[in-house]
């Protein structure tokens, strides 16, 4: 699933694009993909791209707002426009993928500065949806801190984990307690931090929670500065079809048998909550 620096690569990647173009068609394949009134955002101007967590934001200048949510295989790609086409790497297995639209392909969304964007989902589970800004509040309402929100602080991250008694990886992913955690960037982060994930959530130091909320600034940072992570399901590109390159920099995270970076252990995976879980033995001791 993309976290937080993919979401935000992606932003980052389609606003010197989109912004300031408007959208004149929409392509609806999958309908369970898209909600609301398509006519509410055909001729509309993109005024603005926002991110808060996993969830990003296209700002039209009638006030409405794209919400879009990606979930476990979910991806925009664009196309700038039909004399400069990008590399594409949708990672269907049984076709050709430089072929756009294609049977993930479940929104097409074309601009009048000729790009075109699409809205591949391999599970369906991804979506659009087209609402106020009120009611994107109301649907936020219940996310913690973004980890780049200056609220994001130590004190912040010691008074979340404070709340639970559950391992302490769980409610690092728990979305109202940090917004934008996942998978990836909790099991480096711990480790770094030297915390079994299964460590009750409330019995986490101060001084733990600080080196906690340093290091997922770190990663996270990290991450976007290469693009993001594509791990092995392949399942995050960037908006022009390449992979990410943090996979590179795992500390942890899908090196179950590989020797640990810091004591040469080999690393284990437990599964908690129904996700791979990586740690090192020796320095992560319970």
């Amino acid at each position: 699933m993309p976290e937080l620096p993919e979401v935000e690569v992606v932003r980052l990647f389609l606003e010197p694009y989109l912004v300031g173009s408007t959208v004149t068609k929409l392509e609806i394949l999958t309908p369970k993909s898209f909600a609301g009134d398509p006519g509410l955002l055909i001729g509309q101007q993109i005024t603005s791209l926002s991110r808060i967590g996993k969830q990003l934001s296209i700002h039209l200048n009638n006030g409405y707002i794209a919400l879009v949510h990606l979930k476990m295989t979910g991806q925009l790609i664009l196309v700038p426009s039909k004399q400069e086409r990008l590399l594409m790497g949708h990672p269907t297995k049984d076709m050709d993928t430089q072929i756009l639209p294609n049977k993930s392909t479940r929104l097409v969304f074309s601009f009048d500065n000729g790009a075109v964007l699409y809205f591949n989902d391999q599970r369906k589970f991804g979506w659009i949806k087209l609402m106020t800004a009120p009611e994107i509040e109301a649907s936020q309402s219940n996310l913690g801190h973004d980890i780049f929100d200056p609220r994001f602080t130590p004190d912040y991250v010691y008074s979340q984990l404070q709340r639970s008694s559950r391992p302490v990886k769980l409610v690092l992913l728990d979305q109202h307690f940090f917004a934008g955690v996942g998978n990836i960037y909790a099991n480096d982060a711990l480790f770094l931090s030297r915390l079994h994930p299964l460590t009750k959530s409330n019995l986490v130091t101060i001084s733990q929670s600080r080196l906690i909320h340093q290091h997922l600034i770190e990663i996270m940072r990290q991450s976007v500065l290469v693009g993001g992570s594509t791990a092995r399901d392949n399942k995050y590109l960037r908006p022009d079809g390449t992979p990410g390159q943090n996979q590179f920099q795992f500390r942890v995270y899908q090196r179950e048998g590989e020797p640990c970076l810091v004591c040469q252990a080999p690393l284990k995976r437990l599964k908690l909550g129904g996700r791979g879980t990586f740690y090192c033995p020796q320095c992560q001791r319970l």
